[in-house]
């Protein structure tokens, strides 16, 4: 199968994982589990010969490079060269709608303390649909980390199921990652698995702060895979018939599943302080079911073992 050949999507999923500097074996693992076909190899190396040397192959192939909203400018190369994750600890919009190219996502609220954005059309009705059918065979009852012992521990404070994906495990999985880093200028690399949830009817995770308190003996094996959390984006992949709102109590806000939305909050100001006001919860689910798609976002790049 020539490169050429390929839909545009996926010859852009191609191209971005090569210019991230991904090896030919991490490529085809990642488009095999997909369900590709062997037979797509040749595309894969014509992909690596045309944007790992940054020759004329790419323009041979008619596939222009992605430009996306990160414009590739000396100024924005040397800013992201000293990049120490101050930059996304607090997210203030600074337009109404951002072009990210294979998405246009809209800002339908913003606040600033506790610093919550709601976004419009993050995902596609589509990509919705196929997370779930992704997830669904995998689902295993959902734990919290036990902040005196470190251990992941079930109860009651959190009764939904889920799963998770490790960084480009399908080209929709590298897809979504690679559009939150557009959108929150975010590198992927600090972000934790994409994971997704789901809530029965009756489900709930009750009220509770996405960091790790650093004084609890528990927390330091999870902060040493990447420091402390700074920011949470839920991805909403269905509509709920009734409950299973995002609820930030101390401030009143009740945010309702809409499908292919997406609500961003980070927890720390431009100082690093942690914001409590961001204690929040997923209310119970009165009748449907809720099926939601979360990433962490760390301080630095994120280890998923201590390996």
């Amino acid at each position: 199968m020539e490169f050429t050949e390929l839909q545009p999507d996926l010859k852009q999923w191609m191209q971005e994982a090569v210019e991230r500097g991904q090896c030919q074996a991490n490529v085809m693992d990642a488009l095999l589990k997909a369900g590709y076909q062997p037979s797509i190899e040749r595309a894969v190396e014509q992909c690596i010969a045309a944007y790992s040397t940054g020759d004329s192959v790419a323009a041979r192939s008619g596939v222009q490079p992605n430009t996306g909203l990160a414009a590739d400018t000396s100024a924005q190369a040397a800013a992201e060269e000293e990049y120490d994750g101050s930059r996304f600890r607090l997210f203030y919009p600074e337009k109404n709608l951002y072009d990210l190219g294979d998405q246009q996502v809209e800002v339908l609220l913003a606040m600033q303390r506790p610093n919550v954005v709601l976004f419009g059309n993050l995902l596609s009705e589509s990509e919705c649909d196929a997370l779930v059918e992704l997830a669904r065979p995998r689902l295993k009852r959902s734990r919290v980390v036990n902040a005196e012992s470190g251990t992941f521990d079930l109860g009651d404070v959190r009764t939904s199921s889920g799963t998770y994906f490790e960084s480009h495990a399908t080209p929709l999985i590298a897809s979504i990652e690679a559009r939150i880093e557009r959108l929150l200028g975010v590198p992927e690399s600090r972000g934790e698995p994409i994971q997704v949830l789901h809530y029965q009817e009756g489900a709930e995770y009750q009220p509770h702060f996405d960091f790790f308190n650093p004084e609890k003996p528990g927390n330091q094996k999870v902060l040493a895979r990447g420091g402390q959390r700074v920011g949470t984006l839920v991805m909403y992949l269905n509509n709920v018939e009734a409950g299973g709102s995002t609820v930030f109590p101390k401030v009143s806000l009740d945010v309702m599943p809409k499908k292919g939305c997406g609500l961003f909050f980070s927890f720390a100001n431009g100082e690093g302080e942690l914001d409590r006001l961001t204690l929040h919860g997923g209310s119970p689910v009165v009748a449907g079911e809720k099926w939601i798609a979360t990433r962490w976002l760390r301080l630095h790049d994120y280890r998923v073992s201590d390996a």
